[in-house]
């Protein structure tokens, strides 16, 4: 760990371009193996949507999730055209800018060898790499979401940026028109930017919200129009909402009216699904099933009939060897800053961004791919336990090797000397 530490002090430019070049060599190499095709049925909605807008400059009618997505796609389609394997090189160059975030985050956090641990620990993991080749709003949504972290996590011994709290909004507002769950992380960021007891800590909230609003506005205005109600971005969130199952043959129609008069149902639901979110193996992949395939592959050709996204004793025991150790180390780590003072402020901010999107998805439903978007920040965790973890192992273990002083007593008259 020390020749380590001291080479990436020695060079932390040349460190930081590794880190990017390591995992696009990874993510490049996996989607080769990936067949050119849509692996999940959702992908063939933006693809549609992203053509309509190039051809008529609409998403289109029958269109109702977020636009962000379809806008991104557009770009690409705009430059390579309609390519499915261009939608996934550009995503694996931004899986590898992602993976230089979070190193530059896990540097202003824990220093130079945390972020190169975090960088390094983002470029290899499984779950990191397989989003490259989801052609999902997940990839994109995540690295809008580290760059704003980034933008509220000052330089040591500096004071936070209004600029920076700004630019923060700006970007989690689009990541909102992307993944609609963001709303929550801007809640919850406000309350850490009120807790941080800044002066100026009202002024830092309104810029928070003040650019967030300059994105998601605009698009809540044209829903108004559309939809005749003010939509908070995504316009079936009420759909999601789980239905109360008052007895086996009694379903209500009304989902809010249901929870709202069985709150401990709903406690049981929410209960059941925080716990859910952390399950370390995925789950609850629709795609698992081969008539479910069969059936989209009918309806556009291009969703594989075949698919690795799927669970299975390999996923399986990938992704328990992977997360398990990553959420052990994420636990030392968050103990370690805790009792740092110093380090209280980002932690809270770490676990305010993880928690406030582990929250908002229980409410509704939880899955394995949900939780991705705020791996990130338990990859960053992980890396200051790893470091904390071999400084305490390197302390004892010198302390076990330290020479211990022989005491000497001579004994009168008997020269006789004793240690």
């Amino acid at each position: 760990m020390k020749s380590f530490a001291n080479a990436v002090s020695r060079n932390w430019r040349w460190t930081v371009f590794s880190i990017f070049s390591i995992a696009l060599l990874i993510r490049v190499a996996f989607i080769l193996t990936l067949q050119d095709g849509f692996y999940f049925p959702d992908s063939v909605e933006y693809s549609q949507a992203a053509v309509n807008l190039l051809t008529n400059g609409e998403l289109g009618k029958a269109y109702n999730r977020p636009p962000g997505y379809p806008v991104f796609l557009a770009g690409i389609y705009m430059i390579f055209g309609e390519s499915i394997f261009a939608i996934r090189m550009v995503e694996s160059v931004m899986g590898a800018l992602l993976a230089v975030i979070i190193a530059l985050i896990g540097k202003r956090i824990g220093g130079e060898v945390v972020g190169a641990l975090a960088g390094i620990l983002w470029s290899i993991y499984p779950i990191g790499v397989f989003i490259a080749g989801l052609v999902y709003p997940t990839g994109i949504m995540t690295m809008l979401l580290a760059c704003g972290v980034l933008c509220l996590l000052p330089y040591p011994q500096q004071e936070l940026s209004p600029k920076g709290v700004f630019l923060a909004g700006v970007l989690w507002g689009l990541a909102a028109l992307i993944v609609p769950i963001v709303l929550v992380i801007i809640g919850a960021t406000s309350l850490w930017l009120i807790w941080r007891g800044q002066v100026k800590r009202l002024v830092l909230v309104s810029l928070l919200f003040l650019g967030s609003a300059l994105t998601i506005v605009p698009w809540t205005i044209r829903d108004f129009y559309v939809y005749d109600q003010i939509v908070a971005v995504e316009p079936r969130v009420v759909q999601h909402l789980p239905r109360m199952l008052i007895a086996p043959e009694n379903v209500r129609e009304n989902k809010v009216d249901a929870i709202l008069e069985h709150p401990g149902l709903f406690a049981a639901h929410f209960g059941s699904e925080f716990l859910h979110f952390w399950r370390l193996s995925p789950d609850r992949i629709q795609m698992d099933n081969q008539s479910y395939r069969e059936k989209e592959h009918e309806k556009d050709g291009r969703v594989i009939k075949k698919t690795i996204f799927s669970t299975g004793n390999l996923i399986n025991a990938v992704s328990i060897l992977s997360t398990g150790p990553l959420f052990f180390f994420a636990i030392i780590g968050t103990a370690a800053m805790w009792f740092q003072h110093e380090r209280r402020r980002e932690l809270w901010l770490l676990w305010a961004t993880i928690l406030s999107v582990a929250v908002g998805y229980s409410i509704f439903y939880t899955k394995t791919r949900y939780r991705i978007p705020i791996e990130p920040y338990i990859v960053i965790l992980s890396a200051y336990g790893l470091r904390e973890t071999w400084l305490a192992l390197a302390r004892r273990l010198t302390y076990g090797m330290a020479p211990v002083k022989a005491e000497v007593k001579v004994e009168a008259g008997a020269g006789e000397v004793r240690g």
